[in-house]
């Protein structure tokens, strides 16, 4: 009787905990508008103070809110053709083809950063538990793995350009490379934080070490990992547009380069802006999937 008190009782904890995780909710704090405010309220001080002292390039260092969105966004249209299809000469200032500019480009970078990150994260937990299940293969990879993570980023693109060439697999292995380097010592941290009273009670209870791993290892790891994947989701838009910027021939990061090159600010600083935006919403996406896959985590 006992015994399926206890059962009733798990049972309802487990139920309302898939409540709780069903009912996420995002709400806004009144102190984070204020934080954006006081952001726009600097930026637009800081343009009026450039164009005060150098009226001739002043909207080239720094344009206002309204030169962003009013002659820069639409201005985007000038890209309309560039691996669109149409004509790259476009409409000077257009926001119908300037959406559809930012609608395509965008979708290219969040396919790359969407394919790296899948894969980079695929092979990295999978590395990571193999590293942990295998003293010999730890003893063996991790040397390597460590002394690979001491090399910036940013030093290797020359060398993924010689190896790759301009081709879309460079960017993907690119940015799965990344992203891999970081979650495979995140896994192995996250299995080594597992209390081992949870591994010595699977024991008692006559558990296999394959069986522990399945039912005790993977599941308490979770928590750990969708917190570091997370951290990964924002990197990964850094990478990815590092990639763009030197690799590809359309997304947003093409669109940053050839902003630059001809110091259209207003135009480099909308890019950085949707980064921004699908950076935040994609985090948001994630963080409502791992509380899901945690439900079942008491608060």
């Amino acid at each position: 009787m006992d015994s399926l008190d206890t059962s009733e009782q798990t049972t309802s904890l487990q139920d309302s905990a898939a409540k709780k995780g069903r009912r996420v909710q995002f709400r806004v704090h009144p102190l984070q508008v204020l934080g954006i405010v006081a952001l726009l309220v600097i930026w637009e001080a800081a343009a009026f103070y450039v164009m005060n002292n150098n009226p001739e390039r002043g909207k080239d260092i720094l344009p206002s809110i309204e030169s962003v969105f009013g002659e820069s966004l639409p201005q985007l249209a000038t890209f309309y053709g560039f691996g669109m299809g149409g004509s790259y000469a476009g409409a000077i200032s257009d926001y119908p083809k300037a959406f559809a500019v930012i609608a395509f480009h965008s979708g290219w970078t969040i396919l790359r950063l969407l394919a790296g990150t899948l894969l980079g994260a695929f092979l990295g937990i999978l590395v990571g538990l193999a590293m942990s299940w295998s003293v010999i293969l730890r003893a063996m990879v991790q040397p390597v793995i460590l002394l690979l993570r001491t090399i910036p980023i940013l030093a290797l693109i020359p060398l993924f350009l010689a190896w790759f060439g301009g081709r879309e697999v460079g960017n993907i292995v690119y940015i799965a490379f990344a992203v891999f380097s970081i979650l495979v010592i995140n896994t192995i941290e996250a299995v080594r934080n597992v209390p081992p009273i949870y591994i010595d009670y699977a024991r008692t209870m006559g558990a296999s070490r394959a069986q522990i791993y399945r039912t005790v290892i993977i599941p308490a790891i979770v928590p750990e990992l969708t917190g570091g994947i997370r951290v990964v989701l924002g990197l990964a838009f850094a990478i990815t547009l590092a990639a763009e910027y030197l690799f590809a021939q359309s997304g947003l990061g093409r669109i940053m380069i050839l902003s630059e090159r001809f110091l259209f600010t207003g135009r480099m600083i909308v890019v950085v802006i949707l980064f921004m935006i699908y950076s935040v919403l994609l985090s948001a996406l994630f963080l409502r999937l791992s509380r899901r896959m945690t439900r079942w985590q008491p608060n």
